[in-house]
């Protein structure tokens, strides 16, 4: 058997800037990956430039033409030799530790299906250094929300029998559907209680776009599809949406005392006072 019996996914579409950063941070691991697979998911000339002077011996590159993060993933891990995998995306960065500690935990739990920790948000200055904590857990935490990153770790066999990740969810969450495929099968998600993996928000980017546009549709999809665990788990479904529900609504209260929104409201009053008027004029 292979020293940590790890191949390390990259997906990259257009991160050369980032690239490196985030192979390194697999390099410096204090226990190394057998493989690392880079899949160049169609970037521009730029990225290729910078793959191309990638010379370590344990890293193989792949090139193919833009079809999504479902699809690199795919075939990164149809090569892969080894029993765990673990998937990064080409902008962010786990700690050196991640992986002698994520390997541990799968070695020594057969129940164990997959493992993420806590992280770090950086790139954003309102949310610099922000600590998340996801729950993992079994798949009835992950109903209402993904309680994981894609970031994670887990068993090859696992990706074998759910015939991988969902190649039609182009727009984002595929990642979500991978985890309650694997977890209604009765894994678990284990979570370390570290912060061993850092994650960059960027202006823009697939996760902002599908939040903002393809919400509903994505979300849609997954209840659809796995309709049979919704309606199963409907009582703890419900209630998890009554708790979102009321929790932000309590957040809208909070909101409307804080002296920004009070400052905002008072400077409106006018403009909504000169609508009136002009209304009236009109008619």
């Amino acid at each position: 058997m292979s020293n940590s019996n790890v191949t390390v996914v990259i997906p990259c579409y257009n991160d050369g800037r980032y690239i490196m950063e985030a192979l390194e941070s697999i390099l410096n691991q204090t226990v190394k990956a057998d493989e690392i697979i880079i899949v160049d998911d169609g970037s521009g000339e730029e990225t290729i430039k910078i793959l191309k002077t990638i010379s370590s011996p344990n890293v193989q590159i792949i090139y193919q033409e833009n079809k999504g993060v479902s699809s690199a993933r795919n075939r990164a891990i149809s090569l892969a030799k080894t029993d765990y995998i673990l998937n990064l995306d080409a902008d962010d960065s786990f700690e050196p530790t991640f992986i002698e500690k994520a390997v541990q935990v799968l070695n020594e739990n057969e129940n164990i299906g997959v493992v993420g920790c806590w992280y770090k948000v950086f790139g954003n200055k309102e949310r610099n250094n922000n600590i998340i904590k996801p729950l993992g857990g079994n798949v009835r935490n992950f109903l209402v929300k993904n309680n994981a990153l894609g970031t994670s770790m887990f068993r090859r066999k696992c990706w074998e029998v759910i015939s991988g990740f969902d190649e039609n969810m182009l727009y984002g969450y595929e990642d979500w559907d991978f985890w309650i495929s694997i977890l209604k099968d009765n894994w678990e998600m284990y979570i370390i209680n570290e912060v061993l993996f850092n994650y960059r928000i960027k202006n823009t980017s697939r996760d902002q776009t599908a939040e903002k546009i393809h919400d509903y549709e994505i979300k849609k999809y997954i209840f659809l599809k796995h309709k049979e665990l919704y309606f199963n788990s409907f009582e703890g479904y419900a209630l998890q949406l009554l708790e979102n529900n009321s929790a932000l609504n309590q957040k809208n209260k909070q909101l409307k005392k804080s002296f920004t929104y009070k400052i905002g409201t008072l400077m409106m009053n006018p403009l909504r006072i000169f609508n009136v008027i002009i209304n009236r004029f009109i008619r």
